[in-house]
């Protein structure tokens, strides 16, 4: 499958992911058969933890809390054509918190 298919990605089953120090954690989505690198830089991940009122040192915890906004972001932008779709501060996108799934 390609970008152009415009099919959703859909997350990596094992649910693994990496903090890259110093900037970002590294996840990754599936096109089919397809292993897509996605990223989410730490600003963006800190931002998202002071709006909530929680830690935001807690990038792990945050990220989790948020996956499912992050990953829909992901796939969004790798529709739209990024290779690499990183979901940063400034990602042009609703606001978390209308997105979010977490409870």
């Amino acid at each position: 499958m390609s970008a152009s298919s415009k099919l959703p990605l859909s997350p990596d089953p094992s649910g693994e992911f990496e903090q890259a120090a110093p900037e970002a954690i590294l996840f990754a989505m599936f096109d089919g058969d397809d292993r897509i690198a996605c990223r989410v830089d730490w600003s963006a991940l800190r931002d998202r933890a002071i709006a909530d009122g929680t830690d935001p040192n807690d990038l792990a915890g945050t990220f989790k809390r948020h996956r499912a906004t992050i990953e829909q972001i992901a796939s969004e932008q790798f529709d739209a054509g990024t290779e690499m779709p990183t979901v940063w501060s400034g990602t042009p996108a609703a606001p978390w918190g209308e997105r979010s799934s977490s409870p």
